[in-house]
């Protein structure tokens, strides 16, 4: 028996990625049909098998994009016999085992928005994945814009998370990116027209080509931006996660008790009341106090209120 991780999934056969960059193609035993699997596992997330009495239960496992696999040969042919644990699955894009998503957002052209931002970072904080932010087209800014976005992004980087201002055009920090992205699986997201194929060919040259090499290679001809594949170059492995620009609170399966917990700055600031929903004009709510004292940043706080309207709604 050997191990490997899963690079790509097309018609049942499995491409694995070895130690030694090998790939090798897979077939699913039948033995993966129902594994046990305990309350707390991954796979388990989005399984309605479990109920609240029971601690363990038997659910189909599919390998997906992401993870690591134990296969064996038999006659000539490769068959995945075992999925080792994963650390996290996303549904959208169909992946496990991520350990950052990289989100890019444009500065301009489209409009940069907050509120898309904040979304994808409560889903990305849901799935304890890290979030690396890369504000793109920053050469279209005025230096007074510059200033100003700049400045509410340190917002941002207080919370921990790294944050870049690129000129896709001109990439000045390909170097800082690649050091960000070696050694990691990294997922490629964030909003719509904001240049991510642009981003990652200037990081990567010749990256369109390579995933059409890899594509032949994988024996699925043309590239199809319908699955999701792992590419890997020189220690990095870059997710191609087509569709995932485009989601809603409808994906999040958030409760509106759980969504203050990933703001993770409302932990600084107590409330009267251990249940308080950080409403506005909540007396004794620490939170919407620290909101009005500008020690929150405007548009996040409108943000959770946003996004908790809209799982109430959702949920009704």
């Amino acid at each position: 028996m050997a191990k490997g991780r899963v690079i790509n999934l097309n018609g049942g056969n499995y491409q694995i990625l070895l130690d030694d960059g090998t790939i090798i193609s897979a077939k699913a035993s039948g033995r993966l049909r129902y594994q046990k699997v305990s309350s707390d596992s991954e796979f388990n997330k989005n399984s309605n098998k479990l109920s609240k009495k029971l601690s363990t239960a038997r659910i189909k496992i599919s390998p997906k994009v992401g993870d690591f696999v134990v296969y064996e040969e038999s006659e000539g042919n490769s068959y995945i016999t075992e999925v080792l644990p994963r650390k996290n699955s996303l549904i959208r894009p169909d992946i496990a085992n991520v350990d950052q998503i990289v989100l890019v957002f444009a500065a301009k052209e489209p409009q940069f928005s907050f509120y898309l931002l904040d979304m994808f970072l409560v889903n990305i904080l849901k799935q304890n994945i890290t979030p690396v932010i890369i504000v793109s087209k920053a050469d279209l800014l005025t230096d007074d814009e510059y200033v100003s976005l700049n400045l509410k992004m340190d917002y941002y980087r207080n919370l921990g998370w790294q944050v870049l201002f690129v000129n896709s055009l001109n990439l000045k920090e390909r170097n800082k990116i690649l050091s960000l992205l070696k050694g990691k699986v990294s997922v490629l997201s964030g909003q719509t027209g904001a240049g991510k194929s642009t981003l990652i060919n200037g990081i990567i040259p010749g990256f369109s080509l390579n995933t059409n090499e890899i594509s032949k290679a994988l024996g699925r001809g043309k590239h199809t931006t319908r699955e999701v594949t792992l590419y890997s170059y020189k220690g990095i492995l870059l997710g191609d996660t087509p569709g995932f620009s485009k989601f809603d609170l409808s994906f999040f399966d958030l409760t509106e008790e759980e969504l203050p917990h990933l703001f993770p700055e409302f932990d600084e600031y107590m409330c009267k009341f251990n249940d308080c929903a950080h409403l506005k004009n909540t007396p004794g709510c620490g939170v919407y106090e620290a909101y009005l004292n500008g020690k929150i940043l405007d548009t996040r706080y409108l943000s959770y209120l946003k996004m908790r309207e809209e799982i109430i709604k959702n949920r009704g």
